[in-house]
């Protein structure tokens, strides 16, 4: 059976104790902890022992940060710690991240917060007990800042982070039970709307055959075949209303727009958008639009010259 595998990332010789508790902790909750000193890690002859750390992180489902008062070695080329580039890489790949501070670091990182842009000080010549680099704090402010999974909890002593990480962890199984029954919510939804859609179109068609004319039955079609085209959906998408004999009547996309309503505007945005409600149209997509007219009108033709009929019988 699979389980999850806990990446714990902090400097080594200051955190040992609290390193190991969590190795004990992790295991007893039936997860699997990986430790670099426990030889958990795959160093590869190939590569430098800081890369196989780095790399060992997206072999697992969870991440714990312990950030304390010591800034650890530096992470190779860089003037980040190793700690810090495997932090990098869990957010990368979107790993669940739970971050602890120790709590005089916490607490000397607003000291430090409070000061570095005084002018009147020289914050470089504070010394913090706490803390034997700023780097850390600089580190602390990178984990905050960050546009999501961003918490942050300070903890005294092993229990603290024991009942942190109980609780988080058990939220997130919560988190993903609540979800997956929504899901299944939503999914039983859509397919008895599925259904229904299926019995009224049907139903719909049965009462066409019976009682309506033919030119009942050819709009119906015709409808049905506007419904599939990309042209339609933008031309409904910005207010337009357009009918089968619209289509037939107007020979391009531009024509039909300004009849039927306002006039489409081309812009030669950056923006990823398509089209806009108020009729503003990308040029990069208006070409496969027009495209898709001409395409959809001469189905519309097609169809009502196979039923004998002229598009005037249909208004």
């Amino acid at each position: 059976m699979a389980i999850p595998r806990v990446f714990v990332a902090s400097t080594c010789y200051d955190l040992k104790y609290i390193r190991g508790n969590l190795q004990y902790f992790i295991r007893n909750l039936g997860y699997d902890p990986v430790l670099s000193e426990a030889g958990d890690v795959f160093y590869d002859p190939k590569k430098h022992t800081h890369e196989s750390c780095v790399s060992e992180v997206t072999t697992c489902q969870l991440f714990v940060l312990i950030i304390g008062g010591r800034f650890g070695g530096a992470y190779k080329h860089s003037e980040k710690s190793i700690t810090n580039a495997e932090y990098e890489q869990a957010v990368a790949h979107h790993v669940p991240v739970f971050t602890l501070v120790e709590q005089s670091v916490h607490a000397e990182h607003h000291v430090y917060i409070k000061n570095r842009d005084n002018s009147k000080i020289n914050a470089k010549a504070i010394k913090y007990p706490a803390a034997d680099s700023t780097k850390i704090f600089d580190f602390i402010d990178e984990v905050r800042k960050a546009s999501f999974n961003n918490a942050i909890q300070p903890f005294q002593d092993f229990a603290d982070i024991e009942s942190y990480l109980r609780k988080q962890w058990a939220g997130l199984v919560f988190s993903f039970l609540s979800r997956q029954a929504e899901e299944d919510r939503v999914t039983d939804v859509m397919s008895h709307i599925a259904r229904m859609s299926e019995k009224i179109e049907f139903i719909s068609q049965q009462i066409l055959k019976s009682v309506g004319s033919a030119e009942a039955r050819l709009l119906a079609s015709l409808y049905d075949t506007m419904l599939g085209h990309e042209s339609v959906r933008v031309l409904l998408g910005t207010h337009h209303k357009p009918s089968p004999l619209h289509i037939l009547t107007y020979e391009t996309l531009d024509d039909c727009a300004k009849a039927i309503g306002n006039p489409f505007v081309e812009t030669d945005t950056k923006e990823k958008m398509s089209w806009s409600s108020t009729g503003e149209i990308n040029s990069k997509f208006f070409p496969g639009y027009r495209d898709d007219y001409k395409s959809l009108r001469a189905e519309l033709l097609g169809a009502v010259n196979r039923a004998g009929m002229k598009p005037e019988q249909l208004k």
